[in-house]
């Protein structure tokens, strides 16, 4: 379930919403948060802090984020795959949620080869849901994200300890 809201500031921490003034009634937007340990990086495909994911329609991906993004716990976070035979650097986007009281953990698609070697020297990274074109008629399913390093001070803060 996703929420129509006259204003941004209506919407609700970590629910997919929509503005009822948008055009497209299958693009949503998700507000999430992060502590100060974390910054949002902008140094990939899109200096806005958004980078889409790519291999979204493989397989049953889109069923997948179907069935998972509307839980109360849907969480999106990274994964490496060094042992990736097209890319090394590949980093896999993850979601979970738990549906019909199960665990479900499944892959979402990648970053963008860019993206993932520009991150391929950072130790911590994450990401939080941004924003997801449901698939509806001829649109296809389209999913981007807020990808996260950690701040610079954190890294200061951790060489010290």
């Amino acid at each position: 379930m996703f929420l129509i809201c006259d204003d941004k500031s209506e919407a609700s921490l970590n629910k997919w919403y929509r503005l009822r003034r948008w055009k497209s009634p299958n693009f949503l937007r998700m507000e999430t948060t992060w502590t100060r340990d974390w910054k949002v990086f902008s140094g990939g495909s899109s200096l806005s802090g958004e980078e889409e994911v790519v291999g979204v329609t493989h397989g049953n991906r889109e069923v997948d984020f179907l069935l998972m993004g509307d839980q109360a716990d849907f969480k999106i976070f990274l994964e490496r795959e060094r042992d990736n035979p097209v890319d090394p650097n590949a980093i896999k986007v993850m979601g979970s949620a738990t549906v019909d009281e199960q665990p479900m953990i499944r892959q979402m698609g990648y970053l963008s080869k860019e993206t993932a070697k520009m991150l391929k020297d950072e130790e911590d990274i994450d990401a939080r849901p941004y924003s997801v074109y449901l698939p509806y008629e001829d649109r296809s399913y389209g999913l981007r994200v807020r990808v996260l390093i950690r701040s610079e001070s954190y890294k200061r803060k951790m060489k010290k300890a």
